[in-house]
């Protein structure tokens, strides 16, 4: 088999007997050996029509990235397409979106919506901000060049396919494609489709769905999500501590902003570490430098040692402020500033060392 289209579906009666009419067409025209994988989760009729054509149906499979895996399961094209079957695309494009593949130029084709002809009313004036967004954090975390990362007509090789080793069961789906062929060195293109209005109700539910995408993408961008906010907690703190403590020893409340700040960013730089540890082994991440020193065999034994050290230097500041306390007979205690820093190198001691455990026991093979 030269092709397969995948059509997740749920609740298309009023859509997907067109869809499958048209979809015949644009191959038979283009001499294809190909077939029709409906992958069903409807409540209507939808999957008796779908019989009706004669097309292979596989029902009660939810979530559209579920859909998705289980139509390639069922499947035999050495290229697949995927596409949305509430009438939106245009299958006269599938021709158009194969043969990049064909031509061994891409391996990965978005249907671009934002390139091609936006029919009046296809798509809601908050969809068109959301994916602009979506997609230009996308291309951003990603380095990708994308109009439109949300489209929902892809094509893909076979082979492709399975060396991107697909898990994401919901909408987030077409993002954990794109961000994994780029990470595995597949081709990305995309060509100019027709957005028409949809037949029949909406299933996209705006902002559960949205937030899906920007979720996966922030997980799988440590550096965006943890070590930027990380430098900024931390400068600011050390800033701020700096000027108290040097120009404004009167400003205590100030010293314990920046103390917290502080604490802050070495609770978001281990978060930050460990994210991209786990991206590493999971395939979704480079071993840079980063990576590397903090799956070293002895970060364990350096986190301990530096660990440690903070500890004992919180506990001598801590014995200055008890012994100047003694000092005044237990009366007023005026070394606030230097309980704050004792306190500060003590729970950053521990913080180094339990999370140099937890660091090291997930870079364990």
């Amino acid at each position: 088999m030269d092709v397969s289209i995948v059509l997740p579906t749920k609740n298309e009666e009023k859509a997907i007997g067109f869809v499958l009419k048209k979809c015949r067409e644009a191959l038979e025209k283009s001499n294809l050996r190909y077939e029709i994988v409906v992958v069903d989760c409807s409540s209507d009729k939808t999957p008796e029509i779908v019989e009706s054509f004669g097309v292979k149906v596989i029902k009660g499979v939810e979530g559209y990235g579920s859909a998705c895996i289980e139509g390639f399961r069922n499947s035999s094209g050495k290229i697949l397409i995927f596409m949305d079957a509430d009438g939106s695309y245009d299958p006269k494009h599938i021709p158009e979106l194969i043969e990049p593949i064909a031509k061994r130029e891409a391996d990965l084709v978005l249907g671009s919506r934002f390139k091609g002809k936006m029919m009046p009313g296809s798509m809601p004036g908050l969809h068109r901000i959301g994916n602009f967004v979506l997609t230009y954090l996308l291309n951003r975390f990603f380095d990708l060049n994308l109009s439109d990362a949300h489209t929902g007509m892809r094509a893909i090789k076979r082979e492709g396919f399975e060396k991107l080793q697909l898990k994401c069961r919901g909408m987030e789906f077409a993002t954990e494609m794109i961000v994994k062929a780029k990470k595995s060195g597949l081709r990305i293109s995309e060509i100019p489709v027709t957005y028409s209005k949809r037949i029949g109700k909406s299933k996209l539910r705006t902002f559960r769905d949205g937030w899906r995408h920007l979720r996966f993408m922030l997980l799988l961008s440590p550096t965006a999500l943890f070590i930027i906010p990380f430098l900024i907690l931390l400068f600011s703190g050390i800033a701020l501590a700096g000027y108290v403590l040097f120009f404004e020893p009167i400003r205590t409340h100030a010293l314990i902003l920046a103390a917290m700040l502080i604490i802050l960013s070495v609770q978001v730089l281990f978060f930050g570490i460990s994210s991209k540890i786990y991206a590493f082994k999971l395939g979704l991440g480079k071993k840079d430098r980063i990576v590397s020193a903090f799956m070293s065999y002895s970060f364990l034994e350096k986190g301990l040692t530096f660990g440690a050290a903070m500890v004992l230097c919180g506990a001598a500041l801590g014995y200055a402020v008890v012994k100047a306390w003694i000092e005044v007979g237990f009366g007023k205690l005026n070394e606030f500033n230097l309980a704050i820093l004792s306190i500060l190198f003590i729970i950053l001691g521990f913080q180094i060392i339990f999370s140099s455990f937890f660091v090291s026991a997930i870079s364990m093979e």
